[in-house]
Parts: structure tokens; C-alpha cells; sequence
């Protein structure tokens, strides 16, 4: 499995406000909006950084865990790339947050992983996404 991050997500105490201070106080041009649920800001090379509700992301994960301040995404092709993906990080002794299923908030397939070090990735496959992503092995 190689390494790449398509999607931070950063978990905000509100979304409308981070919208308002990102999109219509800076200036950043969003590639896409759901108003009041989630923004995302096109950062380089079809990279993207997601604003979502630390509550919705709490609801997301679902587990009754922590709530990171931010999630490293990879966005793959298909739902085997992300359950290998999440087998792959299983295996080195990641926990895993929410095992891979049909999504409640877009309509793919994700799942979560921490890491040793706390971190939380989302592994996703989203058939509507606007990233171009290669093969777990790309």
C-alpha cells in the first residue's frame, strides 16, 4: 500500500462559519458545497481539504471514540482498494474505527483507521468523486 492523502478533513465546530471565514472572507474558490454540511477546497494537483461538522464526523465514525481534529484521507477505485487498504493497516496494528461499509453521508463506501500515533484516515470509494486516483499500488 502506498502512501497518498487526496482528502484532510478538518473537523470544525461549525460549518457555516468556516465556509463564511474560507470561502467568503478569503476568497478560496470551493469545488464543491453541500451548505451547512460540508465544503471542499481544491488545494493542489485534485487535492482537496474538506470542512465537516466535528459532530457529523463523531456521527460518521460512529464508534463513541475520540473525535480527531482532522482526518487523512485516500480515495480509491473501488471497494476492494479500501478493504485491502484497511486490511493493510489492520495488519501493521492499526485499530479499526469503523470497518468498511456503504457511507451515510455521500454514496460509497468507507471506512476509518487509527493509527499508532493517533492519527485517523478515512479510506473511501466514492463513484461522484472529483479526484483522479490510481490503484492501492499506484
Amino acid at each position: 500500500m502506498n502512501l497518498r492523502i487526496d482528502v484532510v478533513t478538518i473537523a470544525v465546530p461549525d460549518v457555516t462559519e468556516a465556509h463564511a471565514f474560507y470561502v467568503e472572507r478569503l476568497g478560496w474558490e470551493p469545488a464543491f458545497v453541500v451548505p451547512g454540511e460540508i465544503t471542499f477546497l481544491p488545494i493542489a494537483d485534485r487535492r482537496m481539504v474538506a470542512l465537516f461538522g466535528r459532530a457529523d464526523l463523531a456521527k460518521d465514525i460512529g464508534d463513541g471514540g475520540s473525535v480527531p481534529s482532522f482526518t487523512l484521507g485516500q480515495v480509491f477505485n473501488t471497494t476492494e482498494e479500501v478493504d485491502a487498504a484497511v486490511a493493510a493497516m489492520a495488519a501493521a496494528g492499526a485499530k479499526v474505527r469503523k470497518p468498511p461499509q456503504r457511507a451515510v453521508f455521500f454514496p460509497g463506501y468507507h471506512a476509518y483507521v487509527e493509527a499508532a500515533d493517533e492519527t485517523v484516515w478515512e479510506f473511501v470509494q466514492n463513484p461522484g468523486s472529483q479526484l483522479e486516483v490510481g490503484p492501492i499500488d499506484s
